[in-house]
């Protein structure tokens, strides 16, 4: 499914192309209030970026800009309300890898086809994934984890906060490029992936940055490497996977905004354009990094290429590694 879906978003990349000549001249937009459908709770990470998105919109048009958190089912209950809302540019969504990738490459059973349904419009920032061990793990760099992984004389244990999550396809494909094969720990959450992690019952774990900063300053856990290609600003001593010697690594969570998917085209165009150019000021940018993010902007005909290739690149991990389950509300 994934890689048909990726080809409709590439037909519609193609699109943009002739927005001018799809939409009326004269039309204005925005005439109304536009709401922005958050598929997580208050002060999620995709939710400051929903609302930093809702700022910029509202000061750059005058226009009152609502957003409206719809939690639930894995991100699925907002991106439901999203792609059946009239498709007139007045409803955005925010998602990212998440929501809007790795739930269709590791899902059967989804109730909607969600790169179908959303029209990737802007990508707003990207945060990184570090790879922890406990405080007295022998190992202090990536090479010496592997020697110690492989020399063990049992399956080694990662954990990840839930099945199809972004921190537990990072170590599948960190298993793929160092050759070895890894048992996998669900937990409820981040918080206590980290914990089983740093109590010893865990090998190792990769998780986003923002929950394991706090245990990484608290000296509770050791950070050997960032899963990016370049180094977290808030460790700046931690070298990447890929400095480490590990080819083709470059992981991050990324996050943006979306529009059911026959939002016209010019509108599409315009947003992205208004999105990207407000985010990319010296204001926006402070503040996306002090809300922990890198500042990594993308305008629609990138973020639909990019989106493209992530549900292809993470299509085949899914796959290879045999992480395809039915749908229960897993998280993203």
């Amino acid at each position: 499914m994934e890689r048909r879906s990726a080809l409709k978003m590439m037909a519609v990349m193609a699109g943009l192309g002739h927005a001018a000549k799809s939409w009326a001249e004269g039309v204005s937009y925005p005439t109304r209030p536009i709401r922005i459908i958050v598929s997580s709770t208050p002060g999620s990470a995709t939710d400051l970026a929903g609302r930093l998105v809702a700022d910029l919109l509202n000061v750059k048009y005058g226009q009152s800009v609502v957003v409206e958190n719809r939690a639930g089912a894995g991100g699925v209950i907002g991106m439901q309300a999203a792609a059946s809302s009239k498709p007139d540019g007045y409803t955005l969504a925010t998602g990212g890898l998440g929501n809007n990738v790795l739930p269709p490459v590791t899902l059967r059973g989804l109730p909607l086809d969600i790169p179908a349904a959303l029209t990737p419009v802007a990508q707003v920032a990207e945060f990184v994934n570090a790879l922890v061990v406990r405080m007295d793990h022998p190992a202090n760099s990536v090479p010496e984890l592997v020697a110690y992984l492989r020399a063990s004389k049992r399956k080694p244990l990662y954990g990840s906060n839930g099945v199809g999550s972004s921190s537990q396809m990072t170590a599948e494909l960190f298993a793929m490029r160092v050759g070895l094969k890894f048992d996998h720990v669900p937990y409820k959450g981040a918080t206590e992936a980290l914990v089983g992690t740093a109590n010893g019952d865990l090998d190792l774990c990769f998780m986003n940055l923002p929950p394991t900063l706090p245990m990484v300053e608290g000296k509770h856990l050791k950070a050997l490497a960032i899963t990016s290609s370049y180094r977290a600003r808030q460790l700046p001593n931690v070298p990447t996977v890929q400095e480490q010697g590990i080819k083709d690594f470059d992981v991050t969570s990324w996050m943006g905004i979306y529009a059911p998917s026959k939002v016209e085209p010019a509108i599409i165009t315009q947003l992205s354009e208004a999105i990207v150019a407000g985010l990319a000021t010296p204001e926006y940018q402070k503040r996306i990094i002090g809300a922990g993010f890198e500042p990594k902007l993308r305008n629609a005909a990138q973020f639909q290429a990019f989106s493209a290739a992530e549900l292809t690149r993470w299509g085949d991990v899914a796959k290879q590694a045999g992480i395809v389950v039915e749908y229960g509300g897993a998280k993203g």
